[in-house]
């Protein structure tokens, strides 16, 4: 509760600096528009349910899509309001869909890790349609460069065939701690499930490269509302620095006050209005929220009924992280 009152502040400070009549000015401009991002949004939900239906039906895993829709908004909403973002809301998925003590952590797995794949192409392309835009602006270029590199990074070690968590647990051998050599096993199965087919894996990262399309047609959709003109560098390079600032401040509840604070900025630095990056970061915000409200309240309904998860199995989630 205080990283959110934090947030809260700085999202007060912003908007004080800006103006807060500019930016209520700016977001009625783009109320319209909302209504727009979420029917998009709730497009990318049915790629991604997709491609990670892809994932479990080779694994011999069996869901309808509406159910898998439904343990993603719960699973991304646990994420999105506490200050573990991911580190919660991928058991949580992982959770939600074990039956018969099958574990469907490695498709699970496999598909975040494919997904991350497109998101980091489509953020390394914003970083070099930055660098070529912003190259009057010396700490742009480096921030972008500094980006670029974490992404490539991001990307080699999801690529690479080689494993380096269970290697590292052999070496280490009694000494090594429980969460690693379990680390390790998860590892092992997800390259060898990422090898089972290719086909498949790449169907999944088609998918998952229209939901990037998509999240980008969401910018777009704020700039036809605010009549900015249209850039597709702009676009990429803000999605960029979306990205960092959701990998920078993960750690926050709902991520209050630093996605519109990475907005403004990133705005700024393209010579856009600093109320427009705010407007945006809050109508995405409203559609996250709105994905919350319709994820929890489903989790809520279920852990009282009896074909879904028991209360017992949903208290215990958070001990349930560690082993995964």
């Amino acid at each position: 509760m205080l990283f959110a009152a934090a947030g809260l502040l700085l999202l007060g400070f912003v908007a004080s600096r800006i103006g807060w009549h500019t930016v209520i000015k700016e977001l009625a401009a783009v109320r319209a528009g909302i209504a727009i991002i979420v029917v998009l949004s709730l497009v990318r939900l049915v790629l991604q349910t997709r491609a990670w239906s892809l994932a479990l039906r080779l694994d011999g895993f069996h869901f309808s899509t509406a159910h898998l829709m439904l343990v993603r908004l719960a699973s991304q909403g646990i994420g999105y309001l506490t200050v573990l973002g991911p580190v919660a809301s991928e058991p949580m998925k992982i959770r939600l869909l074990r039956e018969h003590g099958k574990s469907p952590a490695a498709a699970t797995l496999v598909d975040t890790g494919v997904y991350w794949f497109a998101s980091g192409l489509v953020g390394i392309g914003g970083c070099v349609a930055a660098c070529v835009l912003l190259g009057h602006s010396t700490k742009s270029v480096v921030s972008a460069v500094i980006l670029a590199s974490i992404l490539i990074g991001g990307l080699v070690t999801i690529a690479r065939p080689r494993l380096l968590l269970a290697p590292l647990g052999d070496y280490l051998g009694a000494r090594c701690p429980r969460w690693l050599r379990k680390a390790g096993e998860i590892e092992i199965a997800i390259r060898n499930f990422a090898r089972q087919d290719r086909s498949t894996i790449r169907q999944m990262f088609l998918l998952d490269l229209g939901c990037q399309v998509l999240m980008a047609a969401e910018v777009a959709t704020v700039f036809w509302f605010l009549r900015l003109p249209l850039h597709a560098g702009v676009i990429l390079g803000l999605e960029a620095a979306s990205r960092m600032v959701k990998m920078a401040s993960g750690w926050l509840p709902a991520r209050i006050g630093a996605d519109e604070t990475g907005a403004a900025g990133a705005f700024l630095s393209f010579g856009l209005p600093a109320a427009a990056g705010v407007a945006l970061a809050l109508a995405r915000r409203t559609r996250d929220l709105l994905g919350c409200l319709v994820g929890l309240t489903w989790l809520a309904w279920m852990s009282r009924h009896p074909a879904g998860p028991d209360s017992s199995e949903v208290g215990t989630l958070t001990v349930q992280m560690g082993e995964v």
